[in-house]
């Protein structure tokens, strides 16, 4: 057994926006998984989804939207999924803590 601490670091050029990369998708299946820790009034940016993505939420509430600008509320026990290319963005209205997965079909 290993027991590791998910340090989070300050993630570059977004403020309030913290990232920790849990697995960094080196596997045969080619999974990324990241926590993240959003603070209230931050936002990650609109970005294509470079990856098959599955946004979970922990804890907090927030927003997201996804090509069509189309502001949808999101909390605790919420899942978001995203495509390969979609264009996307997600705002924290509290402090949202996330589970990223991103993967990317083998081959």
């Amino acid at each position: 057994m290993r027991i590791e601490n998910a340090a989070l670091s300050p993630l570059q050029g977004v403020p309030g926006v913290a990232l920790s990369m849990l697995t960094p998708g080196t596997t045969a299946e080619l999974v990324r998984v990241d926590l993240a820790v959003i603070e209230p009034g931050a936002s990650l940016p609109k970005h294509p989804a470079g990856r098959e993505q599955v946004f979970v939420v922990i804890s907090g509430q927030g927003r997201v939207a996804a090509d069509d600008d189309v502001e949808h509320q999101i909390q605790a026990g919420s899942v978001v999924l995203w495509s390969a290319g979609e264009q996307h963005t997600s705002w924290a209205d509290t402090q949202m803590t996330v589970v990223i997965i991103q993967r990317r079909p083998a081959g």
